[in-house]
């Protein structure tokens, strides 16, 4: 069960002490720190947590007020729910407890207005417990003086309980959802295994091959159409001869040059060497040495 606990006094000095004891004096503040300060209503909202003119207005509230009425509430929640928050960081437990508190005011005493601060230490011996400490002005958002039943008050117990868990588990769900986004889900059926060639290496096989000049492709081009055509004879092979010749050169100049002199060698020589020279050259293929 949450507990709240409400108290009420008359003094305009006291207020602005509380003030600056909710901003300032609590556990886990040092070196002239300070908590944020939010307000209730349109007004305390409006000085966006102005510590200074939180005190001038409270007390200036009290003016012309016979017996001023300041409550202070101090919102905390169970042990169990305090051990969910620790999944949560601080700042996600600052707006859980700040949406909470205005929405329960907002809800259960709407006219009234004030100022409050979230706190998340704990004691000596309990670790971090998160609370809120309000202090509510002793005029109304309609210039009234506040007023605040026993049913009132019971009214926003059970509305900050409401609030507080409504909030946790949607910040819950969202870091739920936010797990399951960054864990991969398992395949339910494997993988399929395609029994196509991988264009890759379709594309490393045309990589692999030489390319052929321009000369070559118009002398490879005109030797298929000659083919095509079965269109023969030495006059046409004179012509396209030369093309292959020329890009066997733009390949390989030292070895169309070795096959060059060769040629002319065996075209000089007699008929009986240029034999033998021809059938040592076709010893080569069988991998047989020879100098």
């Amino acid at each position: 069960m949450f507990f709240v606990e409400a108290h009420y006094h008359h003094s305009p000095k006291r207020a602005a002490d509380q003030v600056r004891y909710i901003a300032h004096r609590e556990e886990g503040l040092r070196d002239g720190e300070r908590r944020d300060l939010y307000g209730i209503g349109p007004r305390y909202r409006a000085f966006r947590g102005d510590e200074r003119a939180i005190r001038k207005a409270l007390v200036e509230d009290a003016r012309s007020l016979r017996n001023p009425v300041y409550f202070r509430f101090i919102l905390t929640v169970d042990n169990r729910t305090a051990q969910r928050f620790t999944r949560l960081d601080g700042r996600l437990t600052e707006r859980v407890l700040r949406d909470a508190v205005e929405k329960t005011f907002r809800g259960a005493a709407r006219p009234v207005q004030g100022v409050f601060a979230v706190h998340q230490h704990g004691g000596e011996l309990r670790a971090a417990h998160p609370h809120a400490h309000v202090l509510l002005s002793p005029r109304l958002q309609n210039g009234k003086p506040t007023h605040l039943s026993r049913t009132r008050i019971a009214s926003v117990r059970e509305r900050w309980e409401t609030e507080v868990l409504r909030g946790l588990e949607r910040q819950e769900r969202r870091l739920e959802h936010a797990r399951n986004e960054r864990t991969p889900v398992q395949a339910l059926t494997p993988a399929r295994v395609s029994d196509r060639v991988p264009q890759i290496d379709r594309v490393a096989a045309r990589n692999w091959r030489q390319p052929l000049g321009p000369m070559g492709l118009f002398f490879l081009r005109t030797n298929k159409v000659r083919r095509l055509a079965r269109l023969g004879g030495r006059w046409l092979d004179g012509l396209v001869r030369p093309g292959q010749r020329w890009t066997a050169m733009s390949r390989n100049p030292e070895r169309a040059a070795r096959g060059m002199t060769f040629r002319l060698a065996t075209v000089l020589a007699p008929q009986a060497i240029r034999e033998a020279l021809w059938a040592l050259r076709g010893l080569r293929g069988l991998g047989l040495r020879y100098r």
